[in-house]
């Protein structure tokens, strides 16, 4: 069984170490008795480190927002895996919809930043989706499929299990409403269906996908029931520790359920 997720990227929203120290105190807090899921928060750059210094002995991981394409080089502003891995990273973001639509990242250059995650024993989070043009086109499968296989492009087959997909349909970012579970559940069985032509099914069945767009209390049940759906990935709802905590709990319990079963 696939171990399930709860991650929350804080992208520009807790900005002050006064801010992290309230919402990460009072998420481990709120979660310490769980342990049947994987947990992560993922701060801005600069505030890695305090963040680290809080989550240290708990049961939450941290990472990254995004990483630099090469570990050593003249590259001015950019953040180097070592340095990362150096500061105890876990998950590393990459492929975000923003950082492709903002800073024109493509394809190839997350390929090559999942293959330094890799190489520095870092959990590279892949967010691939369809914009809503795509959707409306009918071209929306044909633009994830095309994000999956350029991240798998190069990587050993040992070393596929290692990495994550975050699916994240661009027009569900930041809306009232995310995508529906069925419309989720059909995606992530696309994109383990893409994963299995690559690599075969025994190695796509240990992938884990997650869905993170537009993510609420509401719509997370329905969403992890689902059989493809193996975690959350959550944006502005759990910028409070009150909504991570209980969407936490909530896949935490689902878990628990379907084991006693």
């Amino acid at each position: 069984m696939r171990k399930k997720i709860v991650g929350s990227s804080w992208k520009m929203h807790i900005n002050t170490k006064s801010e992290v120290d309230t919402l990460a105190t009072e998420i481990v807090e709120g979660v310490k008795n769980i342990h049947n899921i994987d947990m992560f928060l993922i701060p801005s750059f600069p505030l890695i480190d305090h963040l680290a210094n809080i989550l240290g002995n708990s049961n939450i991981a941290w990472g990254a927002q995004n990483m630099a394409f090469v570990d050593y080089g003249a590259y001015t502003g950019e953040v180097p895996a070592p340095t990362l891995a150096e500061l105890g990273c876990t998950f590393i973001e990459l492929g975000h919809a923003e950082r492709r639509a903002n800073f024109n990242e493509t394809d190839h250059y997350v390929n090559k930043k999942v293959k330094l995650c890799l190489n520095y024993k870092m959990t590279p989070l892949v967010c691939v989706g369809e914009t809503k043009a795509e959707k409306d086109d009918g071209v929306g499968k044909v633009r994830v499929k095309t994000q999956v296989l350029w991240t798998l492009n190069g990587i050993r087959f040992e070393d596929v299990d290692k990495i994550i997909f975050a699916y994240e349909p661009v027009w569900a970012i930041g809306q009232t409403e995310g995508a529906n579970a069925d419309y989720v559940e059909d995606m992530h069985q696309f994109i383990r269906d893409v994963i299995a032509s690559e690599v075969g099914n025994d190695i796509a069945q240990a992938v884990r996908i997650i869905y993170g767009g537009s993510v609420k209390l509401e719509s997370a049940f329905e969403l992890i029931s689902k059989k493809n759906i193996d975690g959350l990935f959550t944006g502005r709802f759990a910028l409070t520790a009150k909504n991570y905590i209980a969407i936490a709990a909530l896949v935490s319990k689902h878990v628990q359920e379907k084991e006693g079963n």
